[in-house]
């Protein structure tokens, strides 16, 4: 977790279990650590490189007048910290476009952590970094990556729609689902009449990511569509919903049962409203779990075992899924509560 104390940004690694704060983090942002959280990928912003010609564009620009400059991307370099023994040392750098960003995404086992920065390279390049040996590397790949398959495969979908998989280990390639495969499935469960493109969604459960698939378009703009998954075993393709809904930031839980969503004020992502909703998939009625608040802003609410953890005025807040027990995580200040 981050706050912010006056112009001081601070990064906690917090126990949801305990409910303490176990460490903290100074002078970088965290990624993401491997299993047993003694090595972590963290980073910032900013190089020499990229400060000396920031400055000088500013310098320029304020010699010109209004003059439009190209914007300078932004380098977000990275270490690898051993909590250990307290060692760090510089594995790489990307480039960003001003005013964006990218997350790391670890892989089951917590090795290894997949990057696409929002640069020019987006969608023929992504960065791989393995925590264990240090190397971080960029990987010349078209497509988009839909997640981590497994602990040694990142899930793609390639430029003409077939899902392949990649393994960074090898670096080779193989073909999970074909386009002309899914569109046989699709046919064989009756979804001819659901046209588009599909991607992947991965959803956390604990141990590895469960992969569903639906059409992109209405996914993405919280509209109705099919919901298959991804069985890894075989791998084989079932039919979960035929009419799913979707809703911003929305999220599955474990037995995809159950679907936890944000009020918004709005348009889907253009503003939240501060409420809460569990909708039941079995006969898909929707509960309110916190009542809209008006606040503008979105409750992020995730799943958590048997909870929900939200937020709600800028805190951080936990309660059980039939709406009881909401509590902040953090005592009030000054309180000497002890969390629960």
């Amino acid at each position: 977790m981050w706050g912010l104390s006056g112009t001081n940004r601070h990064c906690f690694l917090y126990n949801l279990d305990t409910r303490l704060v176990v460490g903290e983090l100074f002078n970088a942002d965290p990624a993401f650590c491997d299993h047993d959280q003694t090595k972590l990928l963290c980073g910032g912003h900013g190089s020499l490189v990229t400060s000396v010609k920031q400055k000088v564009m500013a310098f320029i620009k304020r010699a010109l007048g209004k003059t439009q400059l190209p914007q300078v991307n932004n380098t977000e370099t990275f270490w690898v910290l051993d909590l250990r023994d307290d060692s760090v040392r510089k594995v790489g750098e990307l480039s960003q476009n001003p005013g964006t960003g990218s997350t790391w995404r670890p892989s089951p086992g917590f090795r290894y952590g997949c990057n696409v920065p929002s640069n020019t390279e987006e969608g023929s390049a992504f960065f791989l970094c393995d925590l264990e040996t240090g190397v971080f590397e960029k990987i010349k790949l078209k497509g988009d990556l839909q997640g981590w398959w497994d602990d040694n495969h990142i899930l793609i979908r390639d430029p003409a729609n077939n899902f392949i998989l990649f393994d960074v280990i090898k670096h080779t390639t193989n073909t999970l689902f074909s386009a002309n495969a899914l569109a046989d499935s699709l046919h064989q469960m009756d979804l001819t009449n659901a046209v588009g493109r599909i991607r992947a969604i991965n959803d956390w459960n604990g141990r590895d990511y469960d992969f569903y698939f639906a059409l992109q378009t209405e996914s993405y703009r919280a509209g109705e569509s099919f919901l298959l998954k991804a069985n890894h075993a075989d791998p084989a393709l079932k039919l979960l919903y035929r009419k799913f809904k979707f809703e911003h930031l929305g999220r599955l839980d474990v037995s995809a049962t159950h679907y936890l969503y944000n009020g918004e004020s709005g348009l889907p992502g253009r503003g939240g409203n501060g409420g809460v909703f569990l909708r039941d998939l079995s006969d898909n009625t929707s509960r309110t779990l916190v009542p809209p608040d008006g606040s503008s802003q979105y409750a992020l609410a995730r799943f958590y075992g048997d909870e929900v953890i939200y937020f709600h005025n800028r805190l951080p807040w936990g309660m059980d899924l039939n709406g009881s027990n909401n509590v902040p995580l953090f005592p009030p200040m000054g309180t000497g509560a002890v969390p629960r």
